[in-house]
């Protein structure tokens, strides 16, 4: 076995059906890291004419010397501790002879499944210990936590699994005239109009790059202000009706009134208060947005059958209208009747009730996966400690040369 070079086309189609697969791990993610060489390596059975593993491969010149840059993480078949030694052994070798000193990796892999109550439902300490036999040194200690649905329910039934917050919040920005479409255009602008968190030529690049089979799209939610008004005065008359029942029942001397009987209601009277307070608001909104207005917005990329959730704004104007639930909600459902199962609703730093961010993403009925983390394959263990500083002040030295040009693009746009 011997590890070759593959073509664009040869890679795409190995990657495109890998039970690894991750949108990283595309020609379409080599393209957007332009600041790169980038090249495919395959490790090739010659007795069977077999591609048995793969990765994409992004290379930094230190100068005589390389270091290299694995994306997500090795298209290579984990469970197969014999494949994946004879692999990583027979890429070290190849890469020393191209003067490599080390190649970082991603490794995306799964270590530990949690559920919604912390409990451990899959756990692979095999792995870790394959790696650190095979020269690899961890880089970061602090776990990397996402939140992935993966499910092979309808949507209805899927929609069963969310928490009852989420499915109230959802019901909430429906009844609040809110409605989600695709940007058929692809155009960021609206997108970075919401959020100051984005590096708007960066957002660009990625749509620009992720626009073949690894398609990304942009996802907005509208709010319609006349129809809002219509909705609440709906939901106001027959909270009126039911209240005035209510009210009769309360005059009534012959009917007992229960505690029960009486938190509904209060319940009754507050919600004729909110909803006679939202009139007045979505008045005030219909009067300064007539035609509408654009509230929440959403970068997702399809890779093959997984849709990854990544960059969302928000007019925080409107935060109380809950239209990132429903966004996901309404491109969850709209892609399991394409045929998608896996929804990745991205990275939270702990599991942890108290975090707002732990709590939203959990209430789509996801599971917390841990992978193992970032690691430096050691190609050259004499050289290994000097590169891994050069790179540090190499990379230093970027970061002022971007903050500087940023600086002089803005003093520019002032003028």
């Amino acid at each position: 076995m011997k590890i070759i070079e593959l073509s664009e086309v040869q890679f795409k189609n190995y990657s495109k059906l890998h039970s690894a697969r991750n949108y990283f791990q595309t020609v379409e993610y080599a393209n957007l890291k332009k600041e790169y060489n980038h090249f495919y390596l395959g490790f090739f059975n010659e007795s069977d004419n077999t591609l048995m593993a793969a990765t994409l491969l992004l290379e930094k010149k230190i100068g005589p010397l390389k270091i290299g840059y694995v994306p997500g993480s090795f298209l290579v078949d984990y469970d197969n501790d014999t494949l994946f030694k004879d692999f990583i052994n027979t890429l070290k070798t190849y890469l020393k002879k191209q003067k490599y000193v080390y190649l970082t990796s991603d490794n995306l892999i799964t270590y530990k499944i949690f559920n919604k109550n912390g409990e451990v439902l899959y756990f692979d300490t095999n792995l870790v210990k394959i790696l650190d036999e095979l020269s690899f040194v961890r880089l970061k200690k602090k776990s990397n936590l996402k939140v992935v649905l993966e499910t092979e329910k309808t949507p209805d039934e899927t929609f069963n699994l969310f928490n009852h917050n989420t499915k109230r919040n959802i019901k909430l920005s429906l009844e609040r005239a809110i409605s989600i479409f695709k940007d058929e255009s692809n155009n960021p602008d609206l997108l970075l109009n919401l959020t100051n968190n984005f590096n708007a030529d960066k957002i660009k690049e990625f749509i620009s790059s992720f626009n073949n089979e690894n398609k990304a799209e942009i996802y907005f939610a509208k709010l319609d202000p006349e129809k809002y008004i219509n909705n609440i005065r709906f939901l106001l008359k027959k909270e009126e009706e039911k209240n005035d029942k209510l009210n009769d029942i309360m005059q009534n001397i012959n009917i007992i009134k229960t505690d029960e009987f009486i938190n509904t209601k209060m319940n009754s009277d507050k919600l004729i208060t909110r909803y006679n307070n939202e009139i007045i608001r979505a008045t005030n909104i219909y009067t300064k947005y007539p035609e509408g207005v654009i509230i929440g917005a959403i970068l997702i990329i399809k890779n093959n059958r997984e849709i990854y959730f990544l960059d969302e704004g928000r007019n925080k104007e409107f935060d109380n209208l809950y239209s990132s639930h429903l966004l996901k909600w309404e491109i969850i459902k709209k892609y399991l009747n394409e045929g998608y199962k896996i929804f990745n609703l991205g990275s939270i730093k702990e599991m942890d009730n108290k975090d707002p961010n732990y709590n939203f993403k959990m209430g789509f009925g996801g599971k917390v996966y841990e992978t193992i983390g970032t690691y430096d394959l050691v190609i050259d263990k004499i050289l290994y400690p000097l590169v891994k500083v050069l790179n540090k002040i190499s990379d230093f030295f970027k970061k002022i040369k971007k903050s500087e040009k940023k600086s002089k693009t803005k003093k520019f746009k002032k003028k």
